[in-house]
């Protein structure tokens, strides 16, 4: 949490460029002075954080609209994984929590993955944005054939981000944090790190550090609708830059039940270069939790080319 903290008073000046940024990452201070009042994932508890994810996502229904031979192999896969996770970091997560969870994620995975793509669109370098406990990362490495070489997790808020580093150690991930270089004063130098880490991890207002059209897919899960109304258009033009020319963003959320901002994310996507390319005709809380959508970024290649 020290380091966490030190990382925020370090970016202080780069934060105050963006107002609505600001605000957002010290909620803890207005949650402490009673100015709002909602879930808290601000205080790190240390490992034992860990299983309260697993705890949240217990309660949810995930209906397998994919079928049982799709979903049962990879959850098993991650299973097994978050099990031996638990075991390493010595927390004790009860199954059931586990299996639920794991389903959630041979879920979004096989979405992810669901027909071909061209070679140029393999997923090798996947952003995780607004990543929880970094469930994303464990088929990202653990199913089979994936192409994944380098999983980024981003996100703002300490608890989240904190718990992450562990589940990342329990994974048996090679990691390159943050918060640790700038504590040990070393240069964050994307294009060297990714060469011999698993994880890049960087707190969200550190998108900068990412190189434009470096990122193969952003995953966005249930976290567009959370962002503060002005912080989206923000991070849409972040997914813009930094996503190559024809790369996916993998968005799954509620259209209808959940709408705290009442952001219009579709449009906003379309006006920033994103086209839909799958949505599924399901009905949502029925058939799945969450409609998975993917949408692309425009790619000019594939519509002007250079003549002689």
């Amino acid at each position: 949490m020290r380091l966490f903290r030190n990382a925020l008073s370090s970016n202080r000046e780069l934060l105050d460029t963006h107002p609505w940024l600001h605000r957002w990452l010290f909620a803890d201070l207005q949650i402490a002075r009673g100015e709002r009042r909602e879930m808290s994932f601000y205080e790190y508890e240390g490992v034992s954080h860990i299983p309260k994810f697993f705890s949240f996502l217990r309660g949810f229904n995930y209906p397998d609209y994919l079928a049982a031979e799709q979903i049962a192999p990879l959850a098993a896969i991650s299973a097994a994984r978050d099990l031996a996770c638990a075991a390493r970091i010595g927390v004790d997560i009860p199954e059931a929590w586990v299996r639920n969870v794991a389903r959630y994620n041979a879920q979004d995975y096989l979405f992810q993955h669901l027909y071909p793509v061209p070679e140029r669109q393999r997923v090798r370098v996947l952003l995780d944005f607004g990543a929880g406990h970094g469930r994303l990362a464990n088929l990202a490495f653990g199913a089979p054939g994936t192409a994944t070489q380098v999983y980024i997790a981003v996100d703002a808020i300490p608890a989240t981000y904190l718990s992450q580093r562990a589940y990342f150690y329990g994974l048996g991930l090679r990691s390159a944090d943050y918060v640790d270089l700038l504590d040990k004063s070393q240069s964050f130098a994307f294009n060297e790190l990714i060469k011999n880490h698993d994880v890049i991890h960087i707190p969200t207002w550190r998108l900068d550090l990412i190189p434009d059209a470096s990122v193969d897919m952003v995953c966005c899960v249930q976290v567009l609708k959370e962002l503060p109304r002005r912080l989206v258009p923000y991070v849409v033009r972040e997914f813009a830059r930094i996503l190559k020319p024809g790369a996916a963003l993998y968005v799954r959320d509620h259209l209808q039940f959940h709408d705290p901002t009442h952001m219009p994310i579709d449009e906003i996507l379309t006006t920033g270069g994103f086209s839909l390319e799958f949505r599924p005709q399901i009905r949502d809380r029925e058939e799945l939790h969450g409609l998975p959508r993917i949408w692309r970024r425009f790619d000019p290649s594939l519509y002007f080319r250079e003549t002689d």
